[in-house]
């Protein structure tokens, strides 16, 4: 394992033991999508283990912030498998060359504490029910990465109210450029499940790609 996150396990058990049973703490090793993490606790709160996949958000964020210096996201919304919402930061851990090349992800489910607070609140006078939070979500926590693939492409997809075989050359390249945008195809196999879903040949998903990497770089 490399050295830079080897340290974090310890740190990541000590995250346990301060914030309980209800946050959920996994240590990412991104030299493999596949199957990046490497050591969890509280598992039970998103259904992963050692050996699953990497999530959505953290691959957008290697696409798109890599090279900067931007250290952590903090409390944002994701989601587990089955769809309950839960509360999450990430720390993304960088080497001597500030590559990033491991996470730190805490994910918390309150539901419980809520739902007691919103009791408590309600046997309160002149007790006034407050707007809920946002639910906006950023992270999809999936074990496997096929699975996430196909939700990314699907999700993208799916906000053009137009079939795939009736979609303009413009639409297309919205797509694929929102989804090179995700970091999506990093993963392998992503390339072929899009041509698919978008009635294309991998050969013109490939030209698409370059043709947006070589815009953005002029």
């Amino acid at each position: 394992m490399n050295k830079n996150i080897e340290k974090f396990i310890t740190i990541a058990d000590f995250l346990s033991e301060v914030l309980g049973p209800n946050t959920e703490i996994v240590l990412h090793n991104l030299t493999n999508y596949e199957k990046s993490i490497v050591h969890i606790i509280n598992g039970h709160i998103s259904n992963r283990k050692i050996g699953d996949s990497i999530t959505d958000l953290v691959l957008e964020f290697i696409e798109n912030e890599s090279k900067g210096n931007q250290q952590y996201v903090c409390n944002y919304n994701s989601k587990n498998i089955n769809g309950k919402l839960l509360y999450s930061s990430t720390y993304f851990i960088r080497d001597e060359n500030n590559t990033i090349v491991g996470a730190l992800c805490l994910n918390s489910d309150y539901e419980k504490v809520e739902k007691s607070l919103s009791f408590l609140s309600s046997l309160l006078p002149n007790y006034v029910e407050k707007k809920s939070l946002k639910t906006d979500i950023k992270e999809n926590l999936t074990s496997n990465l096929k699975e996430l693939t196909l939700n990314k492409i699907d999700t993208i997809i799916n906000q053009f109210e137009v079939p795939a075989n009736r979609m303009t050359t413009k639409e297309k390249t919205e797509v694929i450029q929102t989804l090179n945008s995700s970091g999506i195809f990093n993963t392998r196999g992503a390339v072929q499940k899009v041509a698919q879903r978008l009635n294309m040949s991998e050969p013109s998903i490939y030209r698409y790609i370059n043709k947006i990497k070589k815009n953005k770089t002029t």
